[in-house]
């Protein structure tokens, strides 16, 4: 039976979800050195270890001169999307766990029914395509995170995370059951979603001189609800909580306070040690070979550059005709002599 939880005396429910959030990142703290070479190495645009790293142009592989790795968690991908999820067949289909009833035929006819409807469902929002980037989360990083949520026009929709900005928490089962996320939004998507009396005041003003595109850093947390009240139904009294607020914000309220009758994050882990609350993956098991390999090319391009165009001892007259060695350059020297004439270098 769950105790219920009782908070500190004099503290508010927002400083027990930044104190919860705080826990859970540094839980988190010593795997993100490890995601951050993973991602270094192998894909530069995954994994987002700043609040502020989004939509962020910059090149990012400097570290690659093979792009081997990066294709093989590309296939690795791409071979679990079509081996498990493939949207071009059906790759579930629905039973019951009483055999007898599903040899009736209305209960075969309303299964094979729902099977269809689930799928146009799966088709018609993003899931397929969240599908694909957690199977990419899985390879490289051992851990992947999607919050599902309704929606009107599609039924469901899908925010898949990746690693550094979620940081996860898990039952006496080890199950995954809480999700804390640090992001960022811009004045008008919060604004569109929790509307503008919910912000503060800081935000409110940002929208009402039209700077509907400035960044403001948000905190959700997604967790088992210990303080709900069985007898009340509506959504601040679900099985789990979920709460966003601005992470800088000096007011005592939230954005938005609701909850979910279940865990609404998919966070599938590819291998996990007893008690872990994060997976190992390929990618770890890989990176020695990936950074031998990126070594070697760097190596390999550095002796084909001395072999091709080694260093040259010359006369202290071409000093000032450095450009001259370079293809196509002219290089003046005396017709006197032997040499004289033009000829290749």
């Amino acid at each position: 039976m769950a105790e219920v939880y009782t908070p500190p005396t004099g503290s508010t429910k927002r400083q027990g979800v930044l104190r919860r959030v705080s826990a859970l990142r540094s839980a988190r703290a010593s795997w993100i050195p490890h995601w951050r070479e993973l991602s270094m190495y192998q894909q530069p645009r995954l994994g987002r270890f700043l609040v502020t790293d989004i939509s962020k142009g910059e090149k990012r592989h400097q570290a690659i001169y093979d792009r081997t790795a990066m294709g093989a968690l590309r296939t690795l991908a791409a071979g679990m999307q079509s081996g498990m999820t493939s949207p071009a067949r059906p790759w579930f289909r629905l039973e019951l766990a009483d055999r007898d009833l599903m040899e009736r035929g209305e209960v075969k006819a309303w299964l094979f029914r729902t099977g269809t409807l689930l799928r146009n469902i799966f088709a018609r929002s993003n899931t397929y395509r969240a599908l694909h980037t957690m199977y990419g989360e899985l390879g490289l990083f051992g851990t992947a995170c999607s919050i599902v949520v309704p929606n009107f026009d599609n039924v469901i929709h899908h925010y898949p995370l990746t690693a550094g900005e979620y940081a996860l928490g898990q039952n006496d089962l080890d199950y995954v059951d809480t999700v804390s996320r640090e992001f960022q939004m811009t004045v008008g998507q919060m604004v569109q979603r929790f509307g503008k009396e919910a912000c503060s005041t800081t935000v409110q003003n940002l929208y009402s001189r039209g700077a509907f595109d400035s960044w403001v850093p948000l905190v959700h947390l997604i967790e088992p609800r210990r303080d709900r009240d069985l007898t009340k139904k509506d959504a601040k009294h679900m099985a789990w909580a979920s709460c966003y607020l601005e992470a800088g914000g000096n007011e005592d309220k939230f954005l938005s306070e609701s909850g979910f009758k279940r865990f609404p994050a998919l966070a599938p882990r590819w291998e996990v040690t007893s008690g872990d609350t994060y997976g190992n993956s390929p990618g770890m098991e890989a990176l020695g070979d990936v950074k031998q390999l990126q070594h070697q090319q760097l190596r390999k391009s550095q002796a084909i550059d001395y072999k091709v165009n080694p260093p040259l001892q010359v006369p202290p007259g071409y000093k000032d005709n450095a450009k001259a060695r370079l293809p196509g350059g002219i290089m003046v020297v005396p017709s006197t002599g032997p040499d004289g004439g033009v000829r290749s270098a």
